[in-house]
């Protein structure tokens, strides 16, 4: 019993010494392994950065070498829009000047939404007014289309009102005819409301003779 003591006692111990030997192994090959990974990491990082900065400074010397070119074939071009600004371009979508104000005038910038034009400009505008109530509001009563009929004859009116008491000032003429002209337009628009197409006809052709007429007696 003793012997057979002893041989268990042995073997036991052999058995824990190759689980020792093989843990000490197995803990050396992780280490070695993860050693081995840092590495091979770090060793790719520095090659990218390397070629990254390769490729930046290659791209660097081609930008530079190009630009001097560039700049000679491409000028600096500088255009004076002052003198056309006052006559009308960009004046109400420009940042807001506190010193711009509503009241239509030609002798510098303005808020209103109309610019005053020339004599022969403003008859010409006034002109092509008549010419839309005419044919288009013509065209809507004829159709009995009463709301497209109003809509086109106000948007009408608003610069044909405008461009008439221009001319008025500009030729300095009485302004009782552009008053009885103006008193047409507003029962054109009666009429044109209450779906009359007798009277919203025979209107427009008064409206056309008297707007005619008194276009050309101003321009």
């Amino acid at each position: 019993p003793v012997k057979a003591d002893g041989l268990r006692i042995a073997h036991e111990r052999s058995t824990m010494s190759v689980a020792a030997s093989t843990s000490a192994f197995t803990g050396k090959a992780i280490v070695q392994k993860i050693t081995t990974s840092k590495s091979v990491k770090a060793n790719t990082v520095v090659k990218a950065s390397a070629n990254k900065a390769v490729s930046l400074a290659a791209v660097t010397a081609v930008v530079l070498s190009a630009t001097p070119a560039a700049f000679a074939a491409t000028g600096i071009e500088l255009t004076d829009k002052r003198v056309e600004n006052q006559t009308g371009l960009q004046l109400i979508y420009e940042a807001r000047d506190l010193e711009l104000d509503q009241k239509p005038r030609s002798d510098g910038p303005s808020r209103f939404s109309f610019q005053k034009l020339s004599q022969k400009e403003t008859a010409a505008r006034a002109t092509e007014s008549v010419t839309r109530i005419n044919k288009d509001v013509g065209e809507y009563v004829g159709k009995k289309y009463w709301t497209q009929a109003s809509n086109e004859l106000r948007r009408q009116v608003g610069t044909l009102r405008f461009d008439i008491n221009n001319l008025v000032e500009i030729k300095g003429a009485d302004a009782a005819q552009a008053k009885a002209f103006y008193k047409k337009l507003e029962n054109l628009d009666f009429s044109i409301r209450q779906k009359d197409q007798e009277a919203a006809t025979a209107l427009l052709a008064d409206v056309q003779e008297t707007a005619s007429a008194l276009i050309a007696s101003l321009a």
